[in-house]
């Protein structure tokens, strides 16, 4: 009778044979100098933004009460964030996450008659290795952009933050991994995810270092203040990669056969351009389905235009974890419109953004309608006006997400401040972010076919208009922001309303295309 180590053993080098082929094969179609260049690229992108960032951060340092208050509260800041990132990585895990493996893999290698954590265990290490580098990156930029406000030598903190980002992305994902394979069920995740974030939270109301969170972010701020806690927290980290590396191997095969299937189609969805269909992917992945019923039973009937109707309807029966992704959304604009305030300029981006993906959720009902364009000529109304209906209750809601943002900004910005700007920008903001939002919609796959006809010169240029005009559209409704200036006592009103005209030109512009978009190309 063979030994049974030897049997792994050898099990174990046909497998590394067998990848080891796949990944020749693999880039055997791809030239040294097309991946040189993509390198040079991505590296250049980076550096330019390192630079922009760096230009447009103040560099005013931090003395006396302004630094104790930066070491006093930042840990339990920093503490948050790595919870927030704990809690995404938890949800994961709970649907079959972080790993996504190729459909080879799942059909061949997982059935195969060989132990599963052979199978698994090599891409949850590579996974581990790609977002501790992540981590690294991300964190020496984060790094290197706040000693721009701090005093001394630069080098050690940005080691730090670098090194704590790092450590942060490989717990989240070890989360992940020990939730998937432990095959945790969602309401089990959830339940952990809401009390990493609640500990984080109580840190943050009452200003104390309780969770090992905390104590992760702590090694931020080694060169500031040292906590040995720290030290703690980076050994339950390395504890738990441990734990997650060698219990990955009892994950789902279901899971992560439907993972697979819905991440390959997610990414030819995202290659063609085609938002609906990533929407949707994603929310497949994500397990998320509205609600049974509704919040709210509505009565039959009345004056309300069926449109509207319909669309109240729908947005009854979102589910809590779609109305949470909302919020936070608002509130992370919010957050970013306080730093663009402050002097961070390109935060205008970050919060544009946040408001673009949410309206992605408030035009849902207007999605629906796009989803099926034979029902069209079944309506009384012609097809631009359906979706000029549509878009006003998607503003509402984005009005509902822009009063969450407000509440955020007032955590940095004075109240004094947001009172005289929100009045004048809230409903062309919600308005922008609706028609952004709408027009991506309507857009819908691009006709190679017709761009191609344009020729190769033009082709790259339309398909870069297509994804970027949309959140354009967003980003610009909060470009009267920038002119108010930053003295509270002081609002430049007047540059703000000379400049408010043009964001509502321009979705007004974004209104009349939905309005003649024929349903036929919808």
């Amino acid at each position: 009778m063979a030994d049974p180590s030897d049997v792994d053993t050898l099990d174990a080098r046909a497998l590394k044979d067998l990848r080891r082929a796949r990944r020749h094969h693999r880039i055997e179609t791809i030239h040294w100098i097309d991946a040189l260049y993509n390198v040079y690229l991505t590296a250049l992108a980076g550096i330019i933004l390192v630079l922009v960032l760096s230009s447009k951060v103040e560099e005013a340092k931090l003395h006396g009460v302004s630094l104790q208050h930066f070491v006093d509260h930042g840990p339990t800041v920093l503490g948050l964030v790595i919870a927030v990132a704990v809690a995404f990585g938890l949800r994961s895990g709970g649907r079959g996450g972080p790993l996504t493996l190729e459909a080879p893999v799942v059909q061949h290698e997982l059935l195969a008659p060989i132990p599963r954590e052979l199978v698994v265990r090599g891409p949850a290490v590579k996974q581990l290795r790609f977002l501790s580098f992540a981590g690294l990156v991300v964190g020496a930029i984060v790094g290197l952009l706040t000693t721009r406000q701090l005093s001394g030598n630069p080098v050690l903190p940005v080691i730090l933050t670098a090194l704590t980002f790092s450590l942060s992305a490989v717990l989240a994902s070890a989360c992940a991994m020990l939730a998937c394979g432990r095959r945790l069920r969602w309401w089990t995740v959830n339940l952990l995810a809401l009390l990493v974030l609640a500990w984080s939270v109580a840190d943050v109301a009452t200003d104390r270092h309780t969770s090992p969170l905390t104590w992760l972010a702590s090694l931020a701020f080694w060169s500031l203040k040292f906590s040995p806690l720290a030290i703690v927290a980076a050994a339950l980290v390395a504890l738990a990669v441990v734990f997650a590396v060698r219990g990955i191997g009892s994950l789902s095969l279901e899971a992560a056969r439907r993972r697979s299937g819905l991440v390959s189609q997610l990414r030819f969805a995202v290659t063609l351009q085609d938002v609906r269909t990533v929407v949707l992917l994603r929310r497949q992945l994500s397990q998320e389905k509205p609600r049974a019923k509704p919040w709210i039973r509505m009565r039959r009937g009345g004056r309300i235009p069926p449109v509207w109707r319909r669309d109240l309807r729908g947005y009854l029966h979102f589910p809590v974890v779609r109305l949470l992704r909302m919020a936070v959304l608002g509130a992370i604009a919010g957050l970013c419109i306080g730093l663009m305030w402050r002097g961070i300029t390109p935060m205008i981006v970050l919060a544009g953004l946040a408001l673009y993906f949410a309206g992605y959720d408030a035009v849902e009902p207007m999605a629906q309608e796009i989803d099926h364009p034979t029902r069209w000529d079944s309506y009384p109304e012609d097809s631009g006006r359906v979706i000029l209906m549509h878009l006003l209750p998607a503003v509402l809601a984005m009005l509902g997400v822009c009063a969450v943002s407000t509440a955020v900004t007032l955590a940095l910005v004075p109240g004094v401040v947001v009172g005289s700007l929100v009045m004048p920008l809230v409903l062309v903001v919600a308005a922008a972010a609706a028609a952004g939002a709408g027009v991506s919609t309507a857009l819908g796959m691009p006709n190679i076919t017709g761009i191609l006809g344009l020729g190769p010169e033009l082709m790259g240029f339309v398909l870069a208009l297509r994804l970027l005009i949309p959140p354009a559209l967003v980003i610009l409704s909060l470009t009267p922001l920038l002119a108010a200036g930053r003295n509270p006592h002081a609002i430049q009103t007047t540059h703000v309303s000379n400049i408010a005209p043009w964001p509502l030109f321009a979705v007004i512009t974004a209104g009349m295309w939905l309005r003649y978009r024929k349903p036929s190309h919808a």
